[in-house]
């Protein structure tokens, strides 16, 4: 009998805040755990450490992990061009359906983004502020307790104009103080969002969620529960605002990317029609009656790999599928290109992966078949691997700017700032001028716009002051 190697205790460690907290740390940020749990384990030992925190009783010790591991920095009105269309655009439009109008936060911190709703709401006019509800929530409890204090510092006060400012804080020896009238419009809740909790997930739960600069940190499996509970939770229709560096390409079809102004968000898709047989499915002749005006031609249907090319932009990828498969020239380059890239969006990354290395080969479709494999390898976990083939991609066709993207961005993550610093810097000055056709492809909804602020975004978190 052959007895497997045990995992060492910083693995097994490493696994154990991944599993309960969801918080995914690479091979080369392990080293930043170990002084943690040399620090926690320091009365009894290791070992029992270990196994006291996989125990069902633990949870006095996980809360105040939690604190040690999840310190967002934030601030009042971050992103306000998101805020301000949720409160002008997204929030007005169910007045009419309902009471009551319920906002959650997810991953609130010490509280400035639920507040920030509040404060617009009140400021902008257009949602009746007693009839919105604002939910905070957060693993960190010392982050609920510091936002149900409601008393910020200047730097955490630093976007809020000085009008607003006078109007809705007062000066306290501590900082600045909410009002009472906004503070007690926002509920905080100490909340893990890997915990089932059916009850508090339930079907038309919440009218709007804000989940913004949460989930960058977690795997893709753990982004894919979260995303399908909050899914749920929505009203029919509702809507999901995500950070500016966050998307839910290969991750839900459930929802459809919309754009107000400068900002980018997501409208829960309607439920799909039922499945009729084909006797229910036609209709019963009508009589045609003298004067009714002919129904409307509907559009045309694109042809042509170009069509293909429509469908996946509008993203219609079954339909996209259809036609593509119905062209002769289907086993062409590009026609095999578009083929792996609907791949990819249904999931199957198996199959775009193959379709992509056989396509690495042709100098017309190299640097997009490298930067495909790179989105298979980053969307199964291979984070190292995938930066190998951004890399490809950039020597393939050096102004790929979603190339140089990707790759800064996976450089930022595993640490390597001055690396990622160079890889943004080269994405932002190159997204002005990128191939249409890789915004088509590659650019997960957004437009060129979009992504130029994802880079910007980016290069902030690398503590770089443009």
């Amino acid at each position: 009998m052959i007895v497997a190697p045990a995992r060492s205790p910083l693995v097994r460690f490493v696994a154990l805040v991944e599993q309960r907290l969801g918080l995914h740390y690479e091979q080369g940020q392990w080293g930043e755990l170990e002084p943690l749990l040399a620090e926690r384990s320091a009365g009894c030992g290791v070992d029992r450490y270990l196994d006291q925190l996989a125990a069902p009783s633990s949870h006095a010790e996980w809360k105040a992990l939690a604190e040690r591991l999840t310190v967002g920095e934030t601030y009042f009105l971050r992103h306000p061009t998101q805020l301000e269309t949720l409160v002008d655009q997204v929030l007005p439009s169910f007045q009419r359906q309902t009471s009551t109008i319920r906002v959650l936060c997810a991953g609130c911190s010490t509280g400035e983004e639920p507040y920030s709703v509040a404060l617009l709401a009140r400021e902008r006019g257009r949602v009746d502020s007693s009839r919105l509800r604002i939910l905070g929530i957060d693993v960190n409890p010392r982050a609920i307790a510091h936002a149900r204090r409601a008393c910020y510092s200047p730097w955490s006060l630093r976007a809020v104009p000085s009008a607003m400012r006078q109007q809705w804080f007062q000066r306290t020896p501590e900082g600045f103080a909410l009002l009472p009238q906004v503070r007690d419009q926002v509920i905080f809740e100490e909340r893990n969002l890997l915990e089932e909790a059916s009850a508090f997930w339930a079907p038309g739960s919440f009218h709007a969620i804000l989940c913004r600069n949460v989930i960058l940190y977690f795997p893709p499996d753990v982004i894919r529960k979260i995303i399908a509970r909050m899914s749920q939770a929505l009203v029919p229709g509702g809507y999901l605002f995500m950070g500016p560096s966050e998307t839910l390409r290969g991750i839900s079809e459930d929802f459809e990317l919309l754009r107000g102004g400068d900002a980018f968000y997501y409208r829960l898709k309607p439920p799909a029609p039922p499945v009729v047989s084909v006797a229910q499915s036609i209709p019963a002749p009508e009589p045609v009656q003298r004067g009714t005006p002919p129904a409307p031609t509907p559009p045309p249907t694109p042809d042509g790999l170009e069509g293909v090319l429509q469908l996946l932009e509008a993203e219609r990828y079954t339909d996209a599928w259809a036609l593509l498969e119905s062209l002769p020239q289907s086993s062409s380059p590009k026609a095999q290109l578009l083929r792996a890239v609907l791949h990819l969006h249904a999931g199957r990354l198996s199959q775009a992966e193959q379709l992509s290395r056989q396509l690495v080969t042709a100098s017309s479709t190299e640097a997009s078949a490298y930067y495909l494999l790179g989105l298979c390898l980053e969307q199964s976990g291979d984070e190292a691997g995938a930066r190998g083939r951004y890399a490809a991609s950039v020597r393939a066709e050096p102004t790929f700017a979603l190339a140089h993207l990707r790759a800064g961005t996976l450089a930022r993550r595993a640490g390597e700032m001055v690396e990622a610093r160079v890889a943004l810097r080269m994405a932002v000055s190159l997204l002005p001028q990128e191939k249409p056709l890789h915004l088509s492809l590659f650019g997960g909804g957004f437009g060129r716009h979009g992504l130029m602020q994802v880079g910007l975004q980016e290069l902030q978190a690398c503590t770089e002051v443009l």
